[in-house]
């Protein structure tokens, strides 16, 4: 038999939902408001986008699985002898791999380890996890698959790579030096941690799933089709697993569906040209008014609330790239590694809090003046 909901079992329920995907509600929500004074248009939604975002989150779902990450990271870890040898390490995987497999996949797959590494050392790692959360949202800048907006701005403006790179590899090395000069700044003791080695999945499964990764890669960069890599991708994963189908995050091609009409339905009142020309008809408009919005909204939407209004590609990529620093919403992914700390140490929550924001706070104030006049001003 079916239970019967009350409504206090339904309120509860849609509280909790609400909580757990807040964007996506807002998303279609704004979505289905604003589509009573304008009608939507089936040209709004970035099918180029979603196919690849989905692609890529099949195939890094299967190599997540098969744990090589994991792999290589612990690989690295029991050569550290010392606490600051493990803080950069796990800093070094977090922000190499957040390029090419997203910051969330990268925070999902080595915060849990931090968390290992704490429990059996006795260690406070509560500042290492907001480390690797900087590394992750600033290590993702670089790529064009590190993060959700760098792969929407990547294909709403049609960057070559090239000059997609000449934007992002400058405030990437400063990002770099800026985590190791945290590092360095940390009290160094003997330490020394007993890591079980990760058994990789090896075979034709690994090849298969390496190769469709250089496929979703040519697809980014526009030297694949994107229908092509959808119909190998999804024939591959018939075949080798399925149950990656129900690991994707669906609620986040939803949110990007959402914001794709809503964005659009906003195109068609004339009374936000003077939004557009007021505010993002500059570089340096653009830059901060990305920061600021990240603030409040997240970057991704903010990337793609603001990318409807201007052409300052350059500017608004780096803005939203930098807001990923700040608030704890100005990025997504800083949220994926604060439940995950706040589930292992309940009674800490507050004091990462405010640990977050410290470290943030930094970050702001050392690269948004200087990403602005060494590359916009």
């Amino acid at each position: 038999m079916v239970k019967n909901l009350d409504t206090k079992e339904i309120w509860e329920f849609s509280k909790s939902f609400v909580r757990r995907e807040g964007i996506l509600v807002a998303a279609c929500l704004l979505a289905a408001v604003s589509s009573l004074a304008a009608i939507p248009k089936a040209e709004y939604i970035d099918w180029h986008v979603l196919v690849l975002l989905y692609c890529l989150m099949l195939v890094v779902g299967g190599l997540k699985k098969r744990r090589i990450l994991d792999h290589c990271a612990v690989r690295l870890l029991q050569k550290c002898v010392s606490l600051r040898q493990i803080t950069a390490a796990l800093l070094l995987v977090t922000f190499v791999s957040s390029m090419l497999v997203t910051n969330d996949v990268a925070l999902i797959t080595f915060v849990p380890l931090t968390l290992i590494i704490g429990r059996e050392a006795g260690l406070d790692v509560g500042k290492i996890i907001i480390w690797q959360t900087l590394a992750a949202n600033l290590g993702s800048m670089l790529t064009p698959m590190g993060n959700p907006q760098n792969l929407f701005l990547y294909a709403r403006y049609n960057f070559e790579i090239i000059t997609f790179l000449k934007v992002t590899l400058l405030p990437t090395c400063l990002a770099g030096g800026m985590l190791a000069v945290l590092l360095l700044r940390q009290k160094d003791r003997a330490l020394k941690v007993d890591l079980a080695a990760v058994k990789v999945e090896r075979g034709l499964d690994l090849g298969v799933l390496a190769l469709l990764f250089l496929l979703c890669v040519a697809a980014v960069f526009h030297w694949f089709d994107h229908w092509m890599l959808l119909a190998i991708t999804v024939t591959a994963v018939l075949v080798l697993d399925r149950g990656l189908f129900r690991q994707i995050d669906y609620s986040l091609l939803i949110t990007f569906g959402g914001f794709f009409i809503f964005i659009g339905n906003l195109t068609q009142f004339d009374f936000l040209n003077i939004i557009r020309d007021s505010f993002l008809g500059s570089a340096a408009g653009t830059y901060f008014s990305g920061i600021a919005a990240s603030q409040f909204i997240s970057n991704v939407p903010a990337a793609m609330l603001l990318a409807a209004f201007t052409q300052q590609k350059e500017a608004l990529l780096l803005g939203v790239n930098i807001g990923g620093l700040g608030t704890l919403i100005a990025s997504m992914a800083s949220v994926i590694s604060y439940k995950l700390f706040a589930e292992a140490y309940p009674a800490q929550v507050r004091h990462y809090l405010l640990l977050f924001l410290y470290y943030n706070a930094i970050g702001l104030f050392l690269l948004v003046p200087s990403v602005y006049f060494l590359l916009l001003y």
